[in-house]
């Protein structure tokens, strides 16, 4: 869909600028820009998204774009952002192994749902040669792991995994699996695909 026409909803970056004094920012030029900009990454990549692509897609100008982000790793971040689903709450049942295939099911559903699966792979490019990149591809990643860290960490203090385990180093493995498959496969692993990876990792760190 064209991302020239707009949206009703407002754009929710936390990466975009803080509008100053003056006439208030246009919800529908947000919304906009980030369209296009998502649009963009999906059909061409890093190289095909730039300030001025971007504000020629949106139709709307440059200075729109440059008003709300200071470059073009800022409207990356934010449409990498935009482009994927809120994060899922991390369930808490009393048993780490339903929690855990709760959750990472909810992630890959979330995951399969949103533009993530076209996006991911041109910010995976650009990190290899962009620090920036790289540190806003860190933050989106670390933010979708944080539930399940929590789970386990719940898991832990309950005595049904071992005090000695890193839960961030375990989250790192399960939705790096979950990631991996939508990547190479394009396709969501499904709950019992999820329920033997949550099985394979939990041997391995079981009390």
């Amino acid at each position: 869909m064209s991302a020239a026409a707009g949206h009703a909803e407002p754009a929710t970056s936390g990466q975009s600028r803080a509008p100053g004094p003056g006439r208030p920012r246009d919800p529908l030029v947000d919304r906009a820009i980030l369209d296009a900009a998502v649009e963009l990454l999906s059909d061409g990549g890093i190289e095909a998204m730039t300030m001025e692509s971007v504000a020629t897609r949106a139709g709307v100008s440059r200075a729109s774009v440059y008003r709300r982000y200071a470059n073009r790793v800022d409207l990356m971040e934010a449409a990498f952002h935009a482009a994927a689903q809120k994060k899922p709450e991390p369930p808490d049942t009393g048993d780490v192994r339903r929690d855990l295939v709760q959750l990472l099911t909810r992630l890959s559903t979330l995951l399969m749902e949103s533009d993530t699966g076209a996006v991911l792979p041109a910010m995976l490019a650009a990190a290899r040669e962009n620090a920036e990149v790289r540190e806003a591809l860190e933050r989106f990643t670390a933010d979708r792991r944080t539930p399940t860290t929590t789970v386990l960490i719940r898991g832990i203090e309950r005595g049904e995994i071992r005090a000695d385990v890193d839960p961030e180093l375990m989250a790192d493995a399960l939705v790096g699996a979950v990631i991996y498959g939508l990547l190479l496969r394009n396709v969501g692993p499904g709950r019992a695909r999820v329920a033997k990876l949550v099985d394979l990792v939990l041997a391995g760190a079981a009390a």
